[in-house]
């Protein structure tokens, strides 16, 4: 699982960039069509399109809109801060999840609403009470790795008691909460974008889109492709590390925090989108596996949500929470990163 800069291909990139666009485009028309009530893709479109169609069609297609571009921009979050992790703790096996900044988060986001439920209806407030959840459950593993020796294998088993402390954390305050503040909160538990609607799309698309803007207006992928070679190279190159660092940690901390709050935990797609992104195009140039990776994880995500309501239509018990859904693609993947990692 060693790291490895590569000679960037534009053409390569683009093409990339090109299927992988396109795979999620195709996603995406799947996606509308498919939940209880089925609707053929070309007649999805055409009722998109403003054409004629029912008001029933038309209602069912407005929520799917939505559902659909929250898994969409959910999935390029969580991928775009996993690389982040990635890059700043120098670990391959960090993620958001397995470190324990989604479970924090929302144990954060769940102390407040224990104080006042309406604070989830307050999307501003929410996503700041989750940033700050997150970039706690950042410093706490991190800080219990490095006390522990510092290791890939001490930073994972530091993130893996975290997430397991608050996630027992979210649980009891759930079993707290349940008579004032049922279904949602469930969905936030185990992650589902079921009850996402177009007003809460916003909240998502704004640290999507500044986060990524702010990276590359700032150079942090080539500060974080200098210290990938250790912190005394990227300083002779004149990067400033904890800044870097800082700044890296906040804004994966933040595209956390946003996801957590809008729709809950969705664990693996930081750990799987970048592993993906590097297969594909055989770096780890995060100049390219940014964007790789961010396309990756909305595939992912869409997929997964796909995956999710087709299990639904064998089952009168409900929907399956997105979350659910990628952590059992999640769990073998990271398994075979563990295994690959050990034979290296």
């Amino acid at each position: 699982m060693a790291y490895q800069i590569a000679r960037i291909s534009k053409t390569k990139f683009l093409l990339l960039v090109l299927a992988l666009s396109s795979l999620l485009l195709l996603l995406a028309v799947v996606s509308l069509s498919v939940g209880s009530s089925m609707i053929p893709p070309f007649q999805a479109l055409y009722c998109l399109a403003r054409a004629e169609c029912s008001e029933t069609t038309r209602l069912i297609l407005g929520l799917r809109v939505a559902r659909t571009t929250a898994s969409i921009l959910v999935g390029c979050m969580l991928a775009v801060a996993g690389v982040l992790i990635q890059g700043i703790t120098r670990n391959p096996l960090a993620d958001p999840f397995i470190l324990g900044i989604s479970s924090t988060a929302l144990a954060i986001l769940s102390v407040a609403l224990l104080v006042d439920v309406n604070i989830l209806a307050q999307r501003q407030l929410a996503i700041s009470i989750a940033l700050g959840g997150a970039l706690l459950g950042f410093f706490m593993t991190t800080s219990i790795g490095v006390l522990s020796g510092g290791t890939v294998l001490s930073l994972v088993l530091s993130g893996i008691a975290v997430s397991a402390l608050f996630s027992g954390v979210s649980h009891v305050l759930l079993y707290m909460l349940q008579d004032r503040l049922r279904h949602p909160y469930v969905n936030l538990l185990m992650g589902s974008t079921s009850g996402t609607l177009g007003r809460d799309i916003p909240y998502l698309a704004v640290p999507a889109v500044l986060s990524l803007l702010a990276l590359y207006a700032l150079g942090i992928p080539k500060a974080l492709n200098a210290y990938l070679f250790g912190e005394h190279h990227a300083s002779q190159l004149g990067y400033r590390v904890k800044l870097t660092t800082i700044t890296s940690a906040f804004i994966a901390s933040l595209l956390t925090g946003a996801s957590v709050a809008v729709v809950g935990i969705v664990g693996f797609i930081g750990l799987a989108g970048p592993h993906i992104s590097r297969m594909l195009y055989g770096t780890s140039d995060h100049r390219v596996t940014v964007v790789l990776s961010a396309l990756s994880g909305s595939a992912l995500a869409v997929s997964a949500d796909i995956v999710a309501r087709l299990i639904t239509l064998f089952s009168t018990r409900g929907e399956l929470p997105l979350g659910v859904v990628t952590s059992i693609i999640g769990a073998p993947f990271l398994a075979y990163l563990v295994i690959r990692g050990g034979r290296s």
